[in-house]
């Protein structure tokens, strides 16, 4: 999993950064030292960007609820006392599914598989797969890498078929929104005269008032709703959803009559 606050704080840099550029304007104390250090504060805040490319490997607890209690970044300096500590929580409480994103699949083919893409989720790709006693679902985005495990015996049985829209959508207006701010902010700095002595001003205006207008549409598309399918663990809680389209449609009610049936076998043997 990436870590993303740092394009936060790279973007809160540049907000400060052009803050103290139009303070200097309004009280006449621009001169060739402040530029230089407004230059040499946003090369800081776009190099901060930098880490937020590296993938971070993280351990999350869950309740028997499927609340998170607590999530770790795991470094090479906590590796070894992270285990020992997932050791500890083993021997002092009953761990019911566990599962890791680089751990090997089962050998055995699965009884149903699909894919599913949400361009809005940093562009997942999750491959779902279906087996005799467990779903498998293994995401893959732009940010993030993660391994889903849920054994039949979890679930009630329930399922339910909703419309929804996609919260995903918030996040590409927001990261929208944090590029456009990025390239106005820090070109403003680091290319302002060039800028101004080119007459590139009326372009750079017109790109601006464009990128800012792009966030009318992408603030709508999350309005957009599209049938998910859920199921439900024992505790009545959310355990695995799917979005449902054209192409997975018909396969997925294959699967809910094939997990019910499952669910429905291992009640009936004896204890």
């Amino acid at each position: 999993m990436n870590d993303l606050n740092w394009l936060s704080a790279s973007f809160i840099v540049v907000l400060l950064v052009n803050a103290a550029f139009l303070g200097f304007i309004f009280w006449g104390m621009t001169n060739s030292i402040t530029a230089i250090a407004e230059k040499l504060a946003t090369i800081f805040a776009l190099l901060l960007i930098i880490p937020a490319f590296r993938k971070y490997e993280y351990y999350l607890f869950f309740g028997i609820n499927k609340n998170p209690l607590l999530g770790v970044k795991v470094s090479a300096k906590n590796k070894k006392t992270m285990l020992e500590a997932v050791n500890l929580v083993k021997q002092k409480a009953e761990i019911i599914n566990e599962s890791y994103f680089d751990g090997p699949l089962p050998s055995a083919s699965p009884v149903f598989q699909f894919t599913e893409f949400d361009f809005a989720d940093f562009l997942s790709k999750s491959e779902v797969r279906i087996y005799e006693d467990k779903i498998i679902d293994v995401e893959k985005s732009l940010v993030e890498e993660a391994t889903t495990t849920i054994k039949y015996d979890e679930l009630n049985g329930q399922t339910k078929l909703v419309k929804t829209i996609n919260h995903n959508w918030d996040n590409v207006w927001c990261n929208w929104l944090f590029f456009v701010g990025m390239v106005t902010g820090s070109t403003t700095i680091l290319f302002g005269e060039q800028i101004g002595a080119h007459h590139l001003f009326s372009l750079y205006l017109r790109l601006f008032i464009g990128g800012i207008a792009l966030l009318i549409p992408l603030f709508l598309l999350r309005y957009i709703k599209s049938d998910v399918l859920i199921f439900y663990d024992k505790q009545d809680n959310d355990a695995f959803w799917t979005r449902v389209n054209l192409t997975n449609r018909e396969k997925l009610f294959q699967i809910v009559e094939f997990v019910k049936n499952k669910i429905e076998l291992a009640k009936e043997k004896p204890l």
